[in-house]
């Protein structure tokens, strides 16, 4: 069930350019999309693809996966206005170690490990808007930019300086309201503008820095991170799977395709509002708050979409391994967007929120649990097929095979 979010930061005017940035973008998928949608074709690879079984169920492979992708890549945290003033702070545990993010006086994001310098207990256990962290252990106090302030009995530590004993850093970097991390304590600066290359101009138009936060929550699935990511960028699945939920919206087996660098892509499927339009000329079709599916290498899809009666959500699915190969789950967050028109309304997108919930955990995580387990038990020999028609997932494995380099 969502976790709705105690305090709304309040709405920012969106900027000008980047809303004509952004409308440019979507109204040209969306025209793209009905030109599929008109001849009922989808972009397709070159070829079918087959994957490895062990992908997803090897736990050797699996282990390198934890720490080539989720400890030595920038990672998705959050956006910006999760901690919106100095003295908020949230804490990251998904890449393994417990990471602490914080808002200094100064505005500045830095994060380290949630880990006290005295004897490793967890500093922070609940996240208050505060100048200052007290282990609850023996009180050693620190401010947020990880200074060691405070430190009771100090004749019990002569010899020892204060500012030797700061709290350890991650690597942190806040770019256009995302908020990346990477899990590898003292770790070298994140290259943003390099992670994201040619996808950053996409993301920044869509104003994720203004971004209000609505509703999180955690859907634990019985499979591989990897098979459960893959549900996200297809729609082959829509008709037979999600008959009256998403099958009901949006027409199966057709989509639009955007690679862009370093393995992120930009999807768009077709709404079946688009069809009332079809023949009309382009000046004439309405507003439409339909941005597409925003697909962030390695684990994040930002499903940028509509709601029924108008207005535009945010949802960000984040999808982290869990402990073995056969165990993940997905950080869901949805998110009222700057230039939406109606702010007031909270509760639609809260109900969106735990519509997509419904869908994702009973349907998509479902099936993904079945296949999970077939896959356990499949015979030597078996390898699973992707379609020409899955051309974001044979992309997708494709960049992963070349990072990780497995001989088999």
């Amino acid at each position: 069930m969502a976790d709705d979010i105690a305090t709304l930061p309040p709405l920012v005017e969106p900027d000008a350019d980047a809303t004509a940035a952004r409308t440019q973008s979507h109204y040209g998928l969306r025209k793209r999309t009905l030109d599929k949608m008109r001849s009922k074709t989808t972009d397709l690879d070159v070829a079918p693809m087959r994957i490895d079984p062990r992908v997803y169920t090897d736990p050797v492979y699996f282990e390198r996966e934890r720490k080539t992708l989720f400890r030595e890549t920038p990672i998705l945290a959050g956006l910006s206005l999760d901690i919106p003033e100095p003295g908020n702070m949230m804490l990251f545990d998904a890449l393994g170690p417990s990471i602490l993010i914080t808002r200094d006086k100064e505005g500045k994001v830095n994060a380290f490990l949630n880990m006290c310098m005295h004897r490793a207990a967890k500093l922070v256990t609940e996240c208050t808007k505060r100048s200052r962290m007290t282990c609850r252990f023996h009180a050693w106090t620190y401010d947020l930019t990880g200074k060691l302030i405070g430190l009771p009995g100090k004749e019990g530590f002569e010899g020892i300086e204060k500012a030797d004993l700061g709290l350890i850093p991650i690597p942190v970097a806040e770019w256009k309201g995302l908020i990346f991390v990477r899990g590898t304590p003292n770790g070298a600066p994140i290259d943003v503008a390099d992670h994201l290359d040619d996808f950053g101009d996409e993301l920044a138009a869509l104003e994720l820095d203004k971004a209000r936060p609505v509703a999180s929550s955690r859907l634990d699935c019985d499979a591989n991170w990897k098979y459960a990511y893959d549900t996200y960028g297809e729609s082959y699945h829509f008709a037979s799977l999600h008959p009256t939920t998403i099958g009901a919206l949006a027409m199966s087996n057709i989509m639009v395709y955007d690679k862009f660098d370093n393995g992120h892509s930009r999807l768009g499927f077709p709404r079946e509002e688009f069809m009332a339009y079809a023949d009309q000329p382009e000046e004439q079709w309405p507003h439409s708050d339909y941005g597409g599916l925003y697909m962030l290498f390695p684990n994040v899809s930002i499903n940028v979409n509509s709601m029924k009666g108008g207005g535009q959500f945010y949802g960000i699915s984040r999808v982290f391994p869990g402990e073995t190969p056969d165990k993940c789950y997905s950080l869901h967050s949805t998110y009222q967007p700057a230039h939406t028109v109606r702010a007031e309304e909270v509760d639609r997108w809260k109900e969106m929120h735990a519509f997509i919930d419904h869908v994702i955990s009973t349907e998509d995580y479902s099936v993904s649990a079945d296949g999970q387990a077939n896959l356990n038990w499949a015979p030597e020999g078996f390898a699973s097929t992707l379609g020409r028609n899955e051309i974001a997932l044979q992309h997708f494995h494709r960049r992963l095979a070349s990072i990780m380099q497995h001989n088999w």
